[in-house]
């Protein structure tokens, strides 16, 4: 007798026969071929940059820091880690360990508003004999996990990636974490519309969306212009309105939409125009760091369509 097994596959009454499937991270290719490698250590040269979206750093502590994993294991992979170089927690002071401490709960809430996942995976690896990629300068991971997704461990049957584009993650990881570490109350968007030829602006300023204990700040911004913005999507990180006083700092994500249906108080403005516009002077800046970075990344483009 023949029967068939929980995938639809033949098996037999003497049981089921074991399939393997794939878990494909092709992201990781780089890092397994060796094509990651960089000069000295990474988590000395992160703290060390000064463009924390290129080192994909989303906050800074006074003695750590917390940035993605470019190799993630899973969507929304982060790592708490030491400004000192140590390989080992005995080297690391208490003021360090107990910033790091204090850092994951925050990150973790984050995450779980961000992503709604259902849990977490974190630790340390010490030691290379433990799995430590880079081992003489330790970092916690945290790694966020859906049931039924992949596991920790690479190799697994039946799994399923949740997948996103680390651009958007960093968006809005960061954002979210803005609001638990730095108190931020609301969001700003640059909305890119027409293939990023026209900006849009709500009452002639980039739109501004108050944030709500039940949403995450990204999904907030995406209420707010969607209406006006159809195909709406979060594609990376903009920058961030600080403002003459003391209050929090607002978070700025990049949004790019197919088209626009206007209502009262929208309007979409050339970017060739953008700069005529009486934006403040901080807007003006976060639109022209955006717009570099489309041209920086149409160029790429240009250039890996002409080797190929």
């Amino acid at each position: 007798m023949v029967r068939g097994d929980d995938n639809g596959l033949p098996g037999s009454e003497y049981g089921r026969i074991v399939t393997q499937n794939h878990l494909w991270t092709p992201w990781r290719m780089q890092y397994i071929a060796g094509g990651a490698r960089e000069l000295g250590c990474i988590f000395c040269n992160r703290r060390d940059t000064e463009d924390d979206v290129a080192g994909l750093v989303l906050y800074r502590g006074t003695y750590s820091y917390i940035m993605m994993n470019l190799f993630p294991y899973n969507t929304g992979h982060v790592m708490i880690v030491p400004n000192d170089h140590a390989a080992t927690l005995d080297l690391i002071d208490d003021p360090t360990l107990i910033e790091m401490a204090r850092m994951a709960p925050p990150v973790t809430a984050a995450l779980r508003r961000v992503l709604n996942c259902d849990g977490f995976n974190l630790g340390l690896n010490l030691g290379a004999v433990a799995g430590a990629g880079v081992a003489d300068h330790l970092h916690q991971h945290i790694v966020p996990r859906w049931t039924g997704d992949a596991n920790f461990m690479p190799i697994l049957a039946s799994t399923m990636v949740m997948p996103e584009l680390i651009p958007a993650t960093y968006a809005k990881a960061r954002a979210e974490l803005n609001r638990e570490l730095g108190s931020a109350t609301s969001v700003a968007s640059v909305v890119l519309v027409d293939g990023a030829r026209s900006i849009l602006l709500r009452d002639g300023h980039l739109p501004l969306a108050e944030a709500e204990t039940r949403y995450p700040l990204w999904l907030s911004a995406l209420e707010l212009v969607g209406p006006v913005a159809g195909g709406a999507t979060i594609t990376g990180w903009a920058g961030e309105l600080r403002g003459a006083g003391p209050g929090p700092s607002v978070p700025v994500l990049t949004i790019r939409a197919r088209g626009e249906a206007l209502a009262d108080g929208w309007e979409a403005v050339s970017v060739e125009h953008i700069e005529r516009r009486e934006l403040d002077p901080e807007e003006i800046a976060v639109v022209e760091a955006v717009l570099a970075t489309v041209a920086n990344d149409e160029e790429r483009s240009t250039q890996n369509q002409t080797r190929h």
